[in-house]
């Protein structure tokens, strides 16, 4: 009994070893990455930093552990509401403030906080990064300082050239009403209005003399405005983002230089065209299919132009006093931002990659010592071994779901299709799955055709994957009621439909249900576990099938959630 107990003890060891190592393994990564990054805990008190954060605040990581996250900023009531928005959303939380640097320096960031739950749902703190965006709110203010100034310059040159016309009308309309009195007089007094007409001859001179003296400030003024216009061409040729600008008729008046660099086009080829003859240039045709020959409204609509090239475009009408005089269509460069994102998406395969090894380890570690401790072994060790057993396949389970989204974000989740009878698929299913409705007393309905189906060519471990992730949802959210399966074909594809009595999904959170890590807030509360993987997965193998994926949900009452597939005919 010693000897076993001692082996026991090492295997312990040693799966502490193992855990520390993992451990250790996880920090080198946080503090390898070049963001600077927390920890805080649902004290907002400083957990961990990594080196990127002592090198933006200038603090040692021993000088702000144990620190709340407030005394690290300027503006604290924008923190204090930064922090309870944190605690309560589902989602990154993003704040604009100002961070105070060990030296006193006061540095505009942008702060990002993604909130952490444990097990059983229950907030436990949060990661948080932190942004210089000095250069960034540099550039605006300048940005806002000059369209300002030339504002303000344009409507002073408006304002008085306004003037001037008025003037210049007040006194023309003058001069013609005493003309045609004298030409109406004219013949009864020529004598007699001889002299006055002389005197009257050396008033027009005057009057032309400062008519000209008019027209000479009017022509300044419009000097003055074309130099103005000239200076808001060079802040549109010197602009970062590619711009074209259509005028009421959809003809192109303007492109700036960056606009052309991003299309390989030249201003002078393309100037004066309508949206027909620009559609017919290769160059410029994807352009026109995203905004479309009557210039859609659109807002940040991505684009791939090539491998290595993506734009995003935004269509702004030009409107004033209510009239439409056009539209601008600003295409911003998001290349950058593209690649960032494959950048985290490998950075996460890696990642998942690299746990899941020890991770598989210390399972079959795990498993071993279970297995050689029998039933002799003390209760409280075996109970201790199992939830660890448990905690590690959860921690398995969720990082081969992240390498399944790391895999349909690279294009790479390809399904091996055959020929198969769906009924063959789902029954077993169904089986596997009674004993759990039982065990929580809901009922069970399952309606299929009588006629046998037609075959359908898929993926069968995909598509298993999609029925187990809607029954699970199903069994788990439901509290009391039932669960009904129904099968039908339709015109030309098989319909599957899982219904619940279970808590239903809030209007507000429908439009996010297919989006990955999402989990509505009813069932945040209740103790359930799930990554928010799921849905997301199963999305992606239907479209991939060339099926739909759908649901009709209200909150307190159930949901349905349903998919194709097209029969192979």
């Amino acid at each position: 009994m010693a000897e076993e107990k001692a082996k026991s003890e090492k295997i312990i060891e040693a799966t502490e070893k193992e855990l520390e190592e993992l451990r250790e393994y996880i920090e080198e990564f946080i503090s390898f990455l070049p963001l600077s990054f927390c920890m805080v805990n649902s004290l907002d008190f400083i957990l961990d930093v990594n080196q990127s954060f002592e090198n933006l605040t200038g603090y040692e990581k021993l000088e702000v552990i144990g620190n709340d996250i407030e005394f690290l900023f300027r503006d604290k009531e924008v923190v204090e509401d930064f922090k309870e928005e944190v605690s309560s959303s589902e989602g990154a939380v993003d704040r604009r403030t100002f961070l105070s640097t060990k030296e006193g320096k006061e540095v505009p960031v942008e702060v990002s906080a993604l909130a952490r739950k444990d097990r059983h749902g229950s907030f436990s703190g949060y990661f948080l990064t932190i942004t210089d965006i000095t250069k960034t709110k540099e550039f605006e203010e300048e940005l806002e300082r000059k369209i300002k100034e030339r504002t303000a310059e344009l409507e002073k040159a408006k304002e008085k050239l306004e003037r001037s016309e008025a003037v210049l009308e007040i006194k023309i309309n003058a001069r013609t009403r005493e003309l045609k009195e004298l030409n109406e007089n004219l013949e009864r007094k020529v004598e007699e209005r001889t002299k006055e007409l002389q005197e009257r001859a050396k008033e027009l001179e005057k009057s032309q003399t400062a008519l000209l003296n008019i027209l000479e400030e009017n022509e300044e003024s419009l000097r003055k405005v074309e130099r103005e216009r000239e200076k808001t061409l060079a802040v549109i040729s010197n602009f970062a983002d590619g711009l074209f600008l259509f005028n009421e008729k959809k003809e192109l008046t303007l492109i700036n230089p960056e606009a052309g660099k991003m299309f390989n086009v030249k201003a002078k080829d393309v100037r004066g065209k309508s949206i027909k003859e620009l559609k017919s240039l290769p160059a410029l045709e994807s352009l026109i299919e995203v905004i479309g020959e009557k210039i859609e409204d659109l807002f940040r609509k991505e684009m791939q132009i090539s491998d290595n090239f993506f734009l995003e475009i935004t269509t702004i009408p030009i409107i004033y006093k209510g009239k439409n005089f056009g539209t601008l269509v600003n295409v911003h460069d998001i290349t950058r931002e593209k690649q960032m994102e494959q950048i985290k998406t490998e950075f996460v395969s890696v990642a998942a990659h690299q746990l899941r090894t020890p991770l598989s380890g210390v399972k079959w570690t795990l498993k071993t010592i279970l297995e050689e401790m029998g039933k002799d072994a003390p209760e409280e060790h075996t109970e201790l071994l199992e939830k660890a057993y448990d905690a590690n396949n959860r921690m398995v389970s969720l990082i081969n779901d992240l390498l399944n989204v790391t895999r349909i974000e690279e294009g790479r989740y390809i399904y091996k299709p055959e020929e198969v009878d769906l009924m063959e698929i789902i029954s077993p299913i169904i089986e596997e799955y009674k004993s759990k409705i039982e065990e929580k007393k809901l009922k069970l309905q399952v309606e299929k055709p009588k006629e046998e189906l037609p075959k359908v060519k898929i993926d069968k471990e995909k598509i298993e994957m999609v029925i187990q992730n809607f029954l699970d949802n199903a069994v788990n959210y439901t509290k009391e009621g039932g669960v009904v399966i129904v099968i039908s074909k339709e015109e030309e594809e098989i319909k599957v439909s899982i219904t619940d009595t279970g808590v239903g999904i809030p209007d507000e959170q429908k439009k996010r249900i297919f989006t990955k890590f999402f989990r509505a807030a009813n069932v945040m509360r209740m103790e359930t576990e799930g990554s928010g993987i799921g849905l997301f997965i199963a999305k992606n193998i239907i479209d991939a099938h060339g099926g739909k994926i759908g649901f009709t949900s209200k909150a307190e009452e159930g949901s349905t959630f349903y998919f194709t597939i097209p029969f192979v005919k």
